[in-house]
């Protein structure tokens, strides 16, 4: 006995209305019958493209995630396919609204889309702290030391996050932290390319306070000290602020070329020799510029590769 073929079901009238809405269509007809959409059905018609509104559901979950998504993540959070996925995070990338981790081959928010929180300097601190963590990370697991990133409130250094090594020498520091601008290194890598009366202005005129017998207390001294940190790309801080510790850092630049964080070194002078600070400070230094273009800075120039630590 032959087998008869099954027709596949014919789609819904809604569908088929759908199917022609924006395209020059003309109406399908069913069963000899003409469809005509009622007034009240046209006017609850939605235009939408999937693939966008997909695109914009990924960087909602993206914003949700401080350490990023990867493709499966993604591709099974909406239950779209994998190769789907992948194409919609690949051209966001190219387009700057996501970036990605080549470490953890996770996907995070991308600069354009830091640019349009200017207006919340809350969000904007949130989004440079994710961008920063995983490299900060990094920076202790390879050097032994804590990481710190600070910013700049009023005329004082803040720590806003901190990454700790896994050894049993770790530094009694806290998020929220507050450091002198004149002694700490992440104070003066906030300040190193300021004009200098802005500098005198932030720091309080002439005198400065005295931390340690080796803290800089002259205007003068610190604007000199500025100067040798801005030509190298990275700041001292040694023993300056804490009679037994040192550090190293860097600047944090963003999209509008401006200073918006620090990114440091912190240890004791064991951890810290001097015939050290030197590398570190030029790691330290490319790992900043590293986040700065994740900010959305140009950076023009490569820096030191392969320093050894």
């Amino acid at each position: 006995m032959p087998k008869s073929r099954l027709k596949p079901p014919k789609p819904p009238r809604a569908v088929l209305l759908s199917l022609g809405a924006g395209t020059g269509l003309k109406p399908v007809e069913s069963m000899g019958t003409k469809l005509t959409p009622t007034k009240k059905a046209v006017a609850t018609t939605k235009y939408e493209v999937p693939a966008l509104k997909r695109a914009f559901a990924i960087l909602d979950s993206l914003n949700g995630t401080s350490f990023g998504l990867s493709v499966r993540e993604i591709s099974r959070e909406h239950g779209i396919p994998y190769s789907t996925a992948f194409y919609l995070l690949d051209t966001m990338r190219e387009c700057g609204y996501v970036q990605r981790n080549d470490d953890t081959k996770k996907y995070l928010l991308g600069h354009k889309v830091f640019a349009f929180r200017g207006s919340s300097a809350q969000r904007e601190l949130v989004s440079l702290r994710a961008v920063a963590l995983p490299v900060m990370e990094e920076l202790s697991k390879l050097t032994g030391l804590t990481t710190h990133l600070a910013t700049l409130e009023e005329d004082e250094a803040v720590y806003i996050e901190r990454a700790e090594p896994a050894t049993f020498i770790r530094l009694n520091t806290w998020v929220g932290k507050r450091h002198h601008l004149h002694c700490s290194a992440v104070g003066k890598a906030l300040i190193m390319y300021m004009a200098k009366d802005r500098v005198e202005s932030i720091c309080g005129g002439s005198k400065l306070l005295r931390r340690t017998d080796r803290t800089i207390t002259t205007f003068k001294a610190l604007w000199d000290d500025l100067r040798r940190s801005a030509e190298r790309g990275y700041s001292i801080d040694d023993a300056e602020d804490e009679a037994e510790g040192r550090g190293v850092a860097a600047p944090i630049m963003d999209g509008n070329k401006k200073i918006v964080a620090s990114l440091g070194f912190a240890g004791s002078l064991s951890q810290l020799p001097v015939d050290r600070m030197d590398p570190l400070g030029k790691l330290v230094r490319r790992s900043a510029d590293q986040i700065s273009q994740q900010l959305g800075y140009p950076i023009a120039d490569s820096r030191v590769s392969g320093v050894a630590v």
